[in-house]
């Protein structure tokens, strides 16, 4: 039975969702979520019903990147009966349904390709390891869709939309998106294409739950290679140099959907991002790997910072027709031997297969481990505080500066919690976890800092985390002189809209946004305003 808004259902589906079980989440930060699940096939139909019996309602996916999705106040949601959290129904194999299924008639673990358009239409419980599974079965094994996010096997489609999230190609799903469907409260969702489709994207579901997604589909060179080098986070200007001497391999120009991506340098070879792993992450790797031969691979590469002296790992990854040592030797500058200024003599290779599923699960290591340690609290202590740097800075091409000063920002953020961790010892650990995103087309290396005290030290955890964030927003004011006076240009940071409202605060105010960040903050505004009371009730001031 199909509800209007607004039309009192029958008392019968009022008791359902008051008898549905707590929902058991907590997200980026372990704040928990204090709502019912309601997990669903059918996500326009469930919330139409919802939103008619005076609940509020927010989506809840895999929350890979849930960042302060639960932080809203009680006074919030003091118009609603309740909040109801509706997950997308997922499954082990996604069902194949036919290539003409209406975008709003995709159930959540449904997929649909089209052949004839090269677009592949995924409903919202879907993971896009699924979605490209399904497409190399259907279509061949070169075939997939541009969203590169490194959580690819547990992000749901709805989510990934939802967050704007990029990868390491530094893409945003829209890139490549033709149609999104949205619930929001009406009895079928509604079809936002062309500039229309930002309603949804990196708004974190405060305009409504995306139910399905149709993206175009591309051929890509079929091997997958991955080339792991120590590099010296210290060394800023060396570090600049590599990033600006791998700007023309990492260029990716989103062709028509169905062609064949290729690369600026040599057209069978693509790299597709540079993502950072430390020294200290591989540290934390190995103390918790319960597989022993993924602990062996962590300490080989444990070996190859310590012989080259190196407290970091520049991972290079892609794809390509060649086998991976033709494509260390294609990247190699011939007159020093070198790629980039960085040594290879302590690399490694991976290639296709169960080597990459090997340096995917250790590359990703980091921040699985930064998110567990951010949201339990250890026998004794006070929930971990935690925050995140996240700003996208877009460098000019081959060009070493602007690279080389965001960089030494980051390093002087690094040097100052270290002072901190120093100062408030033994009454605060403070703990700084690095990760993420050294590509020149998006440079965006996470900062995650950790707080943890026992609870008579609960005034010193306070003092701490304002310093943090003080801290913090020195960082990405840095971040904005760097962009401003070299050239480069910030378009928010990874996680949509909620990333956008950092910078904000940080900067003190709209004014001091660049113009590019202004329109986007208008736009994103203007979505929050016009949508239901149901799902805006999570946003923040900024945008109400």
């Amino acid at each position: 039975m199909r509800l209007s808004v607004g039309l009192l259902p029958p008392p019968s589906i009022m008791s359902a969702f008051d008898s549905l079980p707590k929902a058991e989440l907590a997200d980026d930060g372990g704040r928990p979520l204090e709502a019912q699940l309601l997990v669903t096939a059918d996500p326009a139909l469930s919330i139409a019903q919802a939103v008619a019996s005076g609940y509020a309602v927010m989506p809840a996916g895999g929350l890979t990147s849930a960042i302060g999705a639960f932080a809203y106040s009680k006074d919030s949601v003091g118009e609603f009966k309740g909040v109801i959290a509706v997950r997308p129904k997922q499954a082990p194999e996604p069902e194949l349904a036919p290539p003409g299924t209406p975008l709003e008639g995709l159930k959540t673990h449904q997929i649909a390709i089209d052949p004839a358009t090269a677009t592949v239409s995924a409903g919202a419980g879907l993971t896009f390891s699924q979605v490209n599974a399904v497409l190399g079965h259907v279509v061949g094994p070169a075939a997939r869709v541009l969203v590169d996010l490194t959580s690819i096997g547990s992000a749901m489609v709805g989510g990934v939309v939802a967050s704007g999230s990029m990868g390491p190609l530094r893409l945003r799903p829209s890139a490549s998106l033709q149609g999104v469907a949205l619930a929001a409260g009406g009895s079928e969702s509604e079809i936002l294409t062309g500039d229309e489709i930002f309603r949804a994207e990196g708004m974190q579901g405060w305009t409504g739950l995306v139910t399905a997604a149709r993206l175009r589909y591309f051929e890509t060179p079929l091997n997958e290679f991955g080339l792991v080098l120590p590099v010296q986070s210290g060394d800023t200007d060396a570090l600049g140099d590599f990033l600006a001497y791998l700007f023309p391999w990492t260029r990716v120009e989103v062709p028509e959907s169905g062609s064949t991506l290729v690369g600026s340098v040599d057209e069978a070879t693509i790299v597709n991002g540079v993502e950072l792993v430390t020294r200290a992450s591989l540290e934390q790797f190995i103390a918790h790997a319960g597989d022993d031969s993924l602990k062996a691979k962590a300490q080989n590469l444990l070996q190859s910072c310590d012989y080259a002296g190196a407290d970091w790992l520049a991972c290079i990854t892609g794809w390509s027709d060649h086998a991976v040592d033709d494509v260390l030797a294609m990247l190699l500058d011939e007159e020093t031997e070198t790629i980039g200024g960085v040594m290879i003599d302590f690399g490694v290779g991976f290639s296709s297969g169960s080597e990459m599923d090997a340096f995917r699960a250790i590359r990703e290591g980091a921040p699985d481990l930064a998110r567990t340690r951010a949201r339990v609290a250890p026998p004794g202590l006070l929930k971990p505080w935690t925050t995140s740097s996240d700003v996208n800075l877009i460098c000019p091409e081959k060009d070493t500066t602007p690279l080389a000063n965001a960089l030494a920002s980051y390093q002087t953020y690094r040097e100052a919690i270290a002072a901190l961790a120093a100062e408030f010892q033994g009454k605060v650990d403070v703990e700084m976890s690095v990760y993420g995103h050294l590509n020149p087309h998006g440079l965006d290396p996470h900062h995650r800092a950790i707080l943890m005290a026992k609870p008579e030290n609960k005034d010193d955890l306070a003092q701490a985390a304002a310093l943090v964030g003080e801290h913090k927003k020195s960082l990405m004011r840095d971040l904005l002189r760097v962009a401003k006076g070299f050239g480069a240009s910030i378009n928010g940071g990874e996680k949509g809209a909620p990333s956008l409202v950092d910078l904000l605060r940080a900067l003190g105010g709209e004014a001091a946004l660049p113009d590019n960040l202004k329109a986007d903050l208008a736009r994103a505004r203007s979505a929050v305003q016009k949508a239901p009371r149901a799902f805006s009730f999570r946003a923040p001031k900024e945008l109400l």
